[in-house]
C-alpha cells in the first residue's frame, strides 16, 4: 500500500518523509483490532516533533519506514467487535515498533476496537479525520479541569487545531460562563469568537496576565506552553492543565496505563520540568499538571454526539489530495493554520 513515512530523524522533519507504495497491508488481530480502509487523515504538531526525534526518549520505535499520522477516518473492511464490515468509522492510532502500524497517512490501518467510534453522521471523512487526537485532548483536559456551568476558563491558542475545539466544548458543552483565549488579530480572531470565545487577547501587543486580578479564573488550559504565567490570573484552589512542553514522569503514567517510565526517562523529564510554572502554581495555590491524551473510543463516541448535536464542529485550514501530502505537510509543520490540516486518502 502507498504511506507517508519517515526512516531517520532530523530537522527539518519533512526532508525526512516520503511517500512510498511497497508498505504491507497490515493484517487485523482477530477478535481484537479492525482493518480501516482511510479516507482521510490529518496532521498534528506533535506529527513534526515525531519526526524530528522530539518523543524518542519517552515512545522508541524502530525507524523502518514509520508511517505518518495519528488521526484518521475511513470504512472498515474487517470488523471485530461491535464494528462491521462497512462502518464508517474514526479514530486516533497509536504508533507501535511495528512499522505497519505506525501511523494514518497510509490507505490502510489496523486499530484497536477499543479505540475507535462510529463517524459523527452530520460530517464528512474529512472533518471527521480531523477531530480525534485534539478533539479528545479537549474533552479530557476540560473533564480534569473540572469546568462546570458558569465557569470563567482560559484558553491559549485559541486558534490552533485543539484550541478550537476547547473553545466550543468549555462554552457549548460543558457551558463555561466565560472563555478567554489568546489569538493574532484579524482572522484568527473571528475566528474564535465564532466559536464562542468571549474575550480574545491579540497576543502580539497585550500579555493575557495582563490586568487581571488573581481571582478570576476557574480554569487555565494551556496549549502554547505559558502556563508558568497562568497561576497569577487564577482563584486559588482551582487549576491549570498544559499540553505543551516537557512532560511529567506521572502524565506518562497516567496516559500508558499506569506503567511507569524507566529511571533514565523520569531523569530526563525531571532536568527538563518547567521550573517556573510548578513553583509559581505553588505559590499561588493553584494546582498544575501536565496532561497527555488516553486513547479511547469512548470519548471518542462522546465527542462524535457532541458534533452531531452541534455543540461542536471541526476546523479546517486545508485539504489536500494525497498526491499532495508535501503541501499538507508543510501547512501543518509551519505552524500558521487556522484549524487542521487533512489528507484525502481516496474517495468513498
Amino acid at each position: 500500500m502507498k504511506a507517508v513515512v519517515f526512516s531517520s530523524y532530523g530537522k527539518p522533519a519533512i526532508d525526512n518523509l516520503k511517500l512510498v507504495d511497497d508498505i504491507p497491508k497490515p493484517v487485523p488481530k482477530e477478535n481484537e483490532e479492525v482493518l480501516i480502509r482511510v479516507l482521510a487523515a490529518a496532521l498534528n504538531p506533535i506529527d513534526k516533533i515525531r519526526v524530528e526525534g522530539g518523543i524518542k526518549a519517552i515512545r522508541p520505535e524502530t525507524l523502518n519506514k514509520s508511517i505518518l499520522g495519528y488521526d484518521a477516518a475511513g470504512i472498515v473492511e474487517v470488523g471485530a467487535g461491535k464494528f462491521s464490515v462497512g462502518d464508517e468509522v474514526y479514530v486516533r492510532v497509536q504508533p507501535s515498533g511495528n512499522p505497519s502500524r505506525t501511523g494514518t497517512l497510509a490507505e490502510y490501518i489496523v486499530a484497536k476496537v477499543t479505540n475507535v467510534a462510529l463517524k459523527p453522521k452530520s460530517i464528512s471523512f474529512e472533518e471527521a479525520a480531523s477531530l480525534p487526537l485534539a478533539g479528545v485532548t479537549a474533552l479530557q483536559v476540560l473533564r480534569k479541569g473540572n469546568v462546570s456551568k458558569g465557569d470563567k476558563v482560559l484558553i491559549t491558542g485559541g486558534a490552533g487545531g485543539v484550541g478550537t475545539l476547547a473553545i466550543q466544548l468549555a462554552k457549548h458543552a460543558f457551558e463555561a460562563g466565560h472563555v478567554t483565549t489568546t489569538a493574532s488579530p484579524g482572522e484568527k480572531t473571528d475566528l474564535v469568537r465564532s466559536l464562542g470565545a468571549d474575550t480574545v487577547v491579540n497576543y502580539r501587543e497585550a500579555k493575557f496576565e495582563d490586568g487581571h486580578a488573581g481571582d478570576d479564573y476557574d480554569f487555565g488550559f494551556d496549549t502554547t506552553k505559558e502556563s508558568s504565567k497562568m497561576p497569577a490570573v487564577m482563584k486559588q484552589g482551582t487549576s491549570v492543565v498544559t499540553i505543551a512542553g516537557t512532560p511529567t514522569a506521572d502524565a506518562l503514567q497516567d496516559a500508558f496505563g499506569g506503567k511507569r517510565p524507566g529511571l533514565v526517562v523520569r531523569l530526563f523529564l525531571w532536568m527538563l520540568r518547567d521550573k517556573a510554572a510548578i513553583a509559581n502554581a505553588k505559590a499561588a495555590g493553584v494546582d498544575w499538571s501536565f496532561m497527555f491524551l488516553k486513547v479511547n473510543g469512548d470519548d471518542l463516541k462522546t465527542l462524535g454526539e457532541f458534533v452531531d448535536q452541534g455543540k461542536v464542529k471541526p476546523i479546517l485550514d486545508s485539504v489536500h489530495p494525497f498526491e499532495q501530502w508535501d503541501a499538507a505537510v508543510k501547512r501543518s509543520f509551519s505552524g500558521r493554520a487556522k484549524g487542521k490540516v487533512v489528507i484525502r486518502i481516496a474517495s468513498e
